[in-house]
């Protein structure tokens, strides 16, 4: 075969094997642990596609929905005793440890901006930030309003001893019969003065 007709076709076939490689990804919402930008830890948004990092976690159910106007939001739904007290048993976000190291011995403010779902919709919320081995928050229980509103808290985190635990911001509705849903639009962690 002739150079001319061969490194253009070797060419070519490589840029299709790295866009076959590269195909999976495109278009998927992100996954896995909440991080930090590296820079500025004073305001961490888990909010738009970034509410797809719900771990689901028990006999809770999520979907994250995305809404004609291009916002997201995720939905959280749950039977009547389905979920066990531990906040890493039912939906949660896992703080990767960058943030662990930032806010350890810091005053926080976690903001979660939420609402009933629209189908069987839970009348309150609980939140809790936990820092596995050093402490939790404990829950915190919200008053839910018929559209979006702000609810908010503020938590001393202890400061990290020994091997780093796992911190996790759990979210869910609570639920006295059958099934209850909330919508969550955000969550905003605030490190305070």
């Amino acid at each position: 075969m002739r150079d001319r007709i061969f490194f253009p076709l070797a060419g070519l076939l490589v840029i299709m094997m790295v866009f076959v490689a590269l195909q999976p990804g495109i278009g998927q919402l992100p996954t896995g642990s909440v991080a930090g930008d590296g820079v500025n830890y004073d305001r961490i948004a888990i909010e738009g596609p970034y509410l797809n990092k719900v771990i689901a976690g028990g006999e809770a159910r999520t979907k994250i929905q995305a809404l004609p106007d291009k916002r997201y939001v995720l939905q959280i739904d749950a039977e009547a005793d389905a979920l066990a007290d531990a906040p890493e048993l039912g939906p949660h976000f896992r703080l990767a440890p960058d943030i662990e190291v930032q806010f350890s011995g810091q005053k926080i403010r976690v903001t979660v901006r939420a609402r009933p779902a629209l189908d069987q919709g839970a009348m309150e919320m609980r939140v809790n930030y936990s820092t596995g081995r050093s402490g939790e928050s404990g829950w915190r229980v919200f008053a839910l309003q018929p559209d979006y509103a702000d609810f908010s808290f503020e938590y001393e985190v202890p400061v990290a001893t020994g091997e780093q635990a796992v911190d996790y911001i759990a979210v869910r509705p609570v639920v006295p019969t059958k099934r209850r849903g909330i919508l969550v639009e955000s969550i905003v962690l605030e490190r305070l003065p």
